[in-house]
């Protein structure tokens, strides 16, 4: 029940897992959660779908598409939950959590997980767990959301969601669909949550930088039935986070990524993806 380019970032976290030493994001139950099946159907759907002749290799898309997005606001979002978890009890609220594999990775008992997503991609999800016979632990949260409709503050609150917990919200891969008005009003939910101790993380592409490899993937995201948006000024992203009450606490743009995360890496990050941290 995933989208085609939500199997592909998956996709790309379980191959870099497999293929990668070190790696920069170590998605270890990324493969075990897409199944070996669907592993091998995404990488034949890459060659046959996406690759051209010059570039006919998993690697080589995985590398110049995915992976850099992928596998930095992946670390970047968990880093931080790690981070603050040090000071005590949080919550993680993953928006659009999709076949994340977070829940299973963590063992820090100091950190209650809430996963967002449609109903249909939490049945898919659920029905997979039960498949590899994984245990739930009981600070893992399902909460069904449609996010067009529903309040995401009064279904966090029904599943148990404490409103005076210190929280970080991950909304990573959500903002390249969104025009900047819908994403300013998800922005403002979360702004509702309580009045201080949030942190929300998110990444965006800026939209003056456009580079040919950006368009290239908007390429690749329109076979996929899907159009990313034309994205956001920077200034525009600053202007949404004061207006709610919102600072800055990090900012990676391309320099601090490639420093942060790929020095050992055959990787570059895009020049117009930006990575956000803003707390409250």
């Amino acid at each position: 029940m995933e989208s085609l380019t939500a199997k592909l970032c998956a996709f790309a976290r379980a191959w870099h897992s497999l293929q990668s030493d070190p790696t920069v994001f170590n998605d270890f139950l990324a493969f075990d959660m897409m199944g070996r099946e669907e592993y091998e159907n995404v990488s034949r759907l890459i060659l046959k779908r996406f690759s051209r002749e010059s570039e006919n290799s998993v690697e080589y898309f995985n590398r110049k598409y995915f992976l850099p997005i992928v596998l930095s606001r992946s670390r970047f979002a968990e880093d931080r939950v790690k981070l603050l978890a040090r000071f005590g009890k949080i919550q993680y609220v993953i928006c659009g959590a999709g076949v994340d594999t977070f829940s299973f990775r963590n063992k820090n008992p100091d950190v209650e997980v809430f996963e967002l997503d449609l109903l249909p991609t939490q049945s898919y999800k659920k029905n997979r767990i039960q498949e590899l016979k994984w245990n739930v632990s009981e600070h893992v949260h399902f909460v069904a959301v449609d996010f067009s409709k529903d309040s995401i503050v009064e279904r966090l609150v029904a599943n148990g969601f404490d409103c005076q917990m210190p929280t970080v919200v991950s909304i990573l891969g959500v903002s390249y669909y969104l025009p900047l008005s819908v994403f300013a009003e998800t922005v403002r939910q979360f702004s509702e949550m309580a009045s201080s101790g949030i942190s929300i993380l998110f990444d965006y592409l800026q939209k003056d930088t456009l580079s040919n490899s950006v368009l290239e993937l908007r390429k690749i995201v329109a076979d996929c039935g899907e159009t990313m948006a034309e994205g956001y000024l920077d200034l525009e992203v600053f202007e949404v986070l004061d207006r709610y009450g919102f600072k800055v606490d990090e900012f990676l743009g391309e320099r601090a990524l490639q420093q942060r995360y790929f020095l050992e890496e055959n990787l570059r990050p895009f020049d117009s993806v930006r990575l956000i941290a803003a707390v409250k």
